[in-house]
């Protein structure tokens, strides 16, 4: 008998049907609560706005799923509405129906008198009989909140003092009938009577990986995680605070870890498992990824995540490191061609499933065996990449990025300090910024697309003083006189093909020697010895 089948109700569920009056009503006595493992919202305001135009149509909204069980004294927050909730026996926990609920509460019971912004401002528009979101403008007279639309004697001392109540009838008979919808519509529920934790994570699973699909990091941090801790989410957040190469993105944790672990990496984690065996999953997928990372920021010279390519690396390079944490320094100098390699041919742009298993499939405990095999693929000779004065600006591109890379490795000075802009410094203020074009600057007057027109500065006010800048200055930028002249005539196409020039010149030379083309790829000394040594004994 599997753990899931072992856990059993006391009871069958309760059906029944809750008004979003009577809904309401627990909220403010404090009686809803939303579990800790559940997910964070999700929803937009078109999501908000269609649930309202859903229920004032009679719509049905789905079931809520509820387990009645004591809950102690908290403070309870739906949107900007919050409650002082007593400690209670028979508080009503939202296994499934969080987003429901809180759009009701969140915007019928909104404390601001003229609700802004936000996905819960809500209102109706009764001359066009639509829900809108009201932001910064104030409403037109015919637009009522649903903190008042929601609540009858709120409804009635609206339109006793609304200006057009006279003549306007037709639209104070709409008030009251959107008043009526929503206050007497009914959801269908199921109460589920002192169910434990584990059942309820049990239901939250079927319930959310059947229907609308949960991301799988989601459905793992419900499974796994405590009351308090989302263990993806926490090691994300050591790592980017340890490393300063930028926050992961959750569901790539997660493939990192079934590298790690050699999970077949089409294996979603909508079952049941062992938690400990994850909580340990999670410990040293962490460990391996901050590996990882600072490979890729002293060794592979990508300081950020915004400038990676490609992350398929991410997945292979955790399983390798996992497997080799104290690689040597010929294997990483082989494994930073691999990236290098993968990045400039565009092979790294295939990421699916079956992609992920081959390469897992490639990394054993013989780390030089394992790199030849992942390399056995790749190009060793040039690659053809577009000229710098073709590729037209897209920060989040992997050409893009490639180029603003070898431009940094060009160490470009500040034009007034003349301090370099290194590497390390480019990460920080890629973490600072968070994206590229605030430290990317456009040179010249125009809207040119091209990346030759692009320069790095730590300070976008300082690209002023390039023109004026010192020799070496301008050459760190990639920029002769001859092309600063062009500037200063505003030829900005006889500026953009000069620059050009220089940028493919450097890059082709930098690329060349990231991916180590035209060198032997062979092993350290010390492996080729020991190979030398095993075939004698073989022999």
């Amino acid at each position: 008998m599997s753990k899931e089948q072992e856990i059993r109700l006391e009871r069958r569920p309760e059906a029944r049907s809750f008004t979003v009056e009577r809904l309401l009503l627990a909220v403010r006595d404090g009686k809803i609560r939303i579990p800790e493992f559940q997910r964070p919202l999700r929803w937009k305001s078109s999501d908000v706005l269609d649930f309202f135009d859903s229920i004032h149509r009679g719509f049905p909204v789905g079931t809520l799923l509820l387990s009645r069980a004591p809950a102690p004294l908290k403070r309870l927050h739906f949107g900007a509405y919050s409650v002082g909730a007593k400690e209670t026996t028979d508080a009503l926990y939202v296994v499934d129906g969080q987003q429901r609920i809180t759009a009701l509460a969140a915007a019928i019971l909104h404390p601001d008198l003229v609700p802004r912004d936000g996905i819960f401002a809500v209102w109706f528009d009764l001359e066009n009989e639509r829900f809108v979101r009201l932001t910064k403008s104030n409403p037109p007279p015919t637009w009522i909140p649903l903190n008042i639309a929601g609540n009858r004697k709120g409804t009635s001392r609206w339109v006793t003092e609304w200006s057009l109540r006279s003549e306007r009838s037709d639209l104070v008979d709409r008030v009251f009938g959107l008043n009526t919808n929503l206050e007497s519509y009914e959801i269908p529920s199921y109460i589920v009577e002192q169910a434990s934790e584990k059942a309820l994570r049990t239901i939250f699973k079927r319930t959310n990986t059947s229907g609308v699909e949960l991301k799988e990091s989601e459905v793992f941090e419900a499974l796994y995680g405590t009351s308090r801790v989302r263990p993806i989410t926490s090691a994300i957040r050591r790592l980017q605070e340890q490393t300063k190469f930028g926050g992961l993105d959750s569901e790539w944790f997660l493939r990192c870890l079934k590298a790690v672990e050699d999970i077949d990496p089409s294996r979603t984690f909508h079952d049941e498992g062992d938690g400990a065996g994850m909580e340990a999953a999670v410990e040293k997928t962490e460990n391996a990824l901050r590996q990882v990372l600072m490979f890729l920021i002293e060794d592979a010279g990508i300081p950020h995540i915004q400038l990676l390519p490609y992350r398929l690396p991410l997945i292979v390079l955790s399983r390798f490191f996992a497997l080799h944490p104290q690689a040597g320094s010929r294997a990483r100098r082989l494994l930073v061609r691999w990236v290098w390699r993968g990045a400039l041919s565009g092979t790294h742009t295939n990421s699916n499933n079956a992609t992920i298993h081959d390469l897992q499939s490639r990394i054993d405990n013989d780390a030089y065996a394992s790199i030849e095999r992942l390399l056995k693929d790749m190009p060793k000779e040039g690659i053809a990449i577009p000229d710098s004065e073709d590729v037209k600006w897209n920060g989040r591109a992997a050409l893009t990025k490639l180029y603003v890379l070898a431009l940094l490795h060009n160490f470009p000075r500040d034009p007034e300090s003349g301090e370099p802009l290194t590497p390390v410094r480019m990460g920080e203020l890629l973490e600072e910024h968070r994206e590229l074009k605030k430290i990317v600057v456009e040179m010249g007057p125009t809207n040119l697309p091209t990346l030759a027109n692009r320069v790095l500065l730590a300070r976008k006010d300082s690209v002023h003083a390039l023109e004026n800048a010192t020799e070496s200055i301008l050459r760190s930028h990639l920029i002769d006189e001859k092309a600063v002249q062009d500037l200063r005539r505003v030829d900005i196409e006889g500026f953009v093909k000069k620059r050009a020039k220089r940028i493919d010149e450097w890059a082709h030379q930098f690329f060349a020697m990231q991916a180590g083309f035209g060198e032997s790829d062979r092993p350290a000394l010390a492996e080729l010895a020991r190979r030398v040594e095993n075939l004698a004994l073989s022999a």
